[in-house]
């Protein structure tokens, strides 16, 4: 699909603009019928509004320094120990959150400065007590150095390419928006987005703005994790009981290589969608099916 192949040559180039290659990949989703997949597009493009929404990659390690004085001698731009503070305290000050446009991060990873963040006042003194020799903290601010911008720029052309790539090769014998739509409806497009853009870890993200939205975060064999993301979707107790047996006896039968679950999960799956279909469960079909094999392939680590 020449789309696909244009954005592959994008962040392929060292010369290709990044926000060029977002662009196209949100015409891209809105030609294969995924257009609830564009909430991230948007969010690198424009920002996070919420710091709670930030991806991992945009959490970034924090050097925290400060100027002291003990009457003799002054200090300036000095490591100081945290050693003694708390572990909520110590990591809101050693982790930098960056939620800002990757216009602005760009923009950031070109400047020959490093990067601050003032620390309260109200800290001083619970940051000097790490210090020797009757110093007392003057000011204290968290340090990020520039290259941590680049770093996260990185991180997004490297995730994007590996998910283009990965639905190119699925689309590469289409020739037309209406081939390519008619395709990705046979494999788990919204699967396949969240593991190589968020990772094992996975962020799930299905529906739409007309139906609903779902945010979970579902680790390997995490069983907890998918009864709450179930849950959270309206899947009664019995259901998750009847998926948590079916997972026990499919256990010694799951084809990794083939990314199949086993044939009791996949009764399962089709009760769970005749429930959707006669309205026993109130989820809308297509966004049913999304959710539960978004949320099973997390759980299996299954692209």
């Amino acid at each position: 699909m020449k789309l696909a192949d244009d954005i592959v040559d994008i962040l392929s180039s060292t010369e290709g603009v990044l926000s060029d290659a977002l662009i196209k990949t949100k015409v891209l989703l809105h030609q294969i019928g995924h257009k609830e997949l564009i909430t991230w597009v948007n969010k690198e493009l424009n920002g996070y509004d919420d710091i709670e929404e930030l991806p991992e990659y945009r959490i970034v390690s924090a050097e925290v320094l400060v100027n002291a004085s003990n009457g003799a001698y002054d200090v300036r731009s000095h490591p100081v120990p945290l050693g003694h503070l708390d572990e909520e305290f110590r990591n809101t000050i050693e982790r930098g959150r960056m939620p800002q446009s990757l216009t602005v991060i760009e923009t950031f990873s070109k400047s020959e400065e490093n990067l601050t963040s003032s620390i309260p006042m109200e800290a001083n003194g619970l940051l000097g007590q790490g210090l020797a020799n009757g110093y007392v903290v003057q000011r204290a601010w968290s340090m990020i150095p520039n290259t941590s911008a680049s770093n996260i720029l990185m991180q997004v052309r490297s995730r994007l390419l590996d998910f283009v790539l990965e639905l190119s090769s699925e689309l590469s014998d289409v020739n037309s928006a209406n081939e390519a739509k008619q395709k990705a409806s046979q494999f788990d497009t919204a699967n396949l987005f969240n593991h190589t853009i968020f990772g094992d870890n996975t962020t799930i993200v299905v529906g739409s703005e007309n139906t609903q939205t779902v945010t979970n975060q579902i680790t390997k064999s995490d069983f907890s994790a998918l009864r709450e993301t179930l849950t959270e979707n309206g899947v009664s107790e019995d259901d998750i009981k009847s998926l948590e047996v079916a997972i026990e006896d499919d256990s010694s039968v799951i084809n990794r290589k083939k990314n199949e679950f086993g044939p009791q999960v996949k009764v399962w799956l089709q009760n769970m969608l005749s429930k959707a279909i006669n309205a026993s469960w109130q989820v809308e079909l297509g966004v049913a099916s999304s959710l539960l094999a978004t949320a099973l392939n997390s759980f299996y680590g299954l692209v």
